[in-house]
């Protein structure tokens, strides 16, 4: 088949799915007739799709950093207001430290032992302890204040390294935004028909915004929902967890996992889980829109402990999306395997992932 013979079975594809959303999956481009496209047509596409995507991106890096800067200049008002204050309560308790070290309650207290009746030394006592209640609460309201105003400042240099890293990642992506319309301005200047290359990048971004993003993320929440259900699957698989004193050995079988996905989370017998050395790839095909996901599991102890599912390549369609959509649905869904939901106190410490088999260590901790 030739290039442009390709090119086109998938415009007309691409096309057809467009106008017939009802179809949406089986309109979509196969994975054949997108394999048989030729280098730089299959490049021109895959930069393409990573232009719009980083553009997305840039949208939400750029709505976090109006969050940002938002809260920072509220913060701003914030330590004005507080050191404002804390410099009133730094005066009074000045004057009851000065009070304090030139003797004057010294002789309050002497007074008070010095009234010449009960009711006197009562009186006397109440006024005495009314002043000193007063001083230990100025001297609270300065500690208040100055942990209120050194919080705030902790906060103002976080949310000001917060924005410096926003400002990085915005100069990142627009920076491979500009180097991929380098390139795609290139690849069409030197195409042969690029009139149609420019048509068919269109038709594939225009399909990937309303039917393929959709489909990814419905297989995403799919997974997603399923992994809250594998905890008690395996605890019903005899011989899934191994036990020997303290440490804990769990193992997944590749078709163990599958079984569990198809007949009891009720996901399509097309989506397929296989592991290979030390990477999980999930393929999954319905009709004619195809998805590939390769990953990795990775354990992470931060509020509590997870073996958390990095999301390292997504191909859609035979064609590789950038690594920020790898990261914005890696946020959105949670394909996490929490330990503490087969055993109370677990702690994965180890995950291998080798030919037809992950292999996770935990231990049983009580800190």
């Amino acid at each position: 088949m030739k290039p442009i013979y390709a090119a086109c079975v998938v415009c007309f594809s691409l096309t057809t799915a467009i106008m017939a959303p009802s179809a949406m999956v089986n309109a979509a481009p196969s994975i054949e007739s997108a394999a048989q496209l030729d280098p730089q047509t299959r490049q021109l596409l895959e930069d393409s799709l990573s232009v719009n995507e980083l553009d997305q991106e840039i949208q939400r890096i750029g709505q976090e950093e109006q969050t940002a800067r938002t809260k920072y200049e509220q913060l701003e008002q914030q330590a004005v207001t507080s050191q404002q204050q804390l410099s009133d309560a730094k005066l009074q308790s000045d004057k009851i430290l000065v009070a304090y070290y030139t003797g004057e309650r010294e002789q309050l207290r002497n007074a008070f032992w010095a009234a010449g009746s009960i009711s006197g030394v009562i009186a006397f006592y109440e006024y005495y302890k009314m002043i000193l209640d007063h001083d230990q609460k100025i001297m609270a309201d300065y500690r208040s204040r100055y942990e209120q105003i050194q919080s705030i400042r902790s906060d103002l240099l976080r949310t000001s390294a917060e924005l410096t890293d926003i400002g990085d990642r915005l100069k990142q992506q627009r920076q491979r935004v500009a180097s991929l319309q380098t390139r795609i301005h290139s690849g069409l200047a030197s195409s042969s028909e690029p009139e149609t290359a420019r048509q068919l990048i269109e038709e594939m971004n225009a399909y990937w915004e309303n039917i393929g993003l959709y489909e990814v993320k419905n297989y995403f929440r799919a997974l997603a929902q399923s992994m809250q259900q594998f905890p008690d699957f395996l605890q019903s698989q005899p011989g899934a967890i191994r036990i020997n004193g303290r440490q804990y050995t769990i193992v997944i079988e590749q078709k163990q996992l599958n079984d569990f996905l198809h007949h009891t989370a009720g996901l399509p017998d097309s989506l397929q889980f296989n592991f290979e050395q030390d990477r999980l790839v999930v393929t999954g095909q319905e009709g004619q829109l195809s998805l590939e996901i390769i990953g990795h599991y990775e354990i992470e102890n931060t509020t509590q402990n997870v073996m958390r599912f990095r999301v390292d390549q997504l191909v859609f369609n035979g064609l590789r999306l950038p690594d920020t959509t790898c990261a914005m649905l890696e946020n959105e869904f949670d394909l996490g395997f929490y330990p503490e939901q087969i055993i109370p106190y677990l702690k994965a410490t180890s995950v291998a992932i080798v030919p037809q088999s992950m292999n996770v260590q935990l231990e049983l901790s009580l800190n």
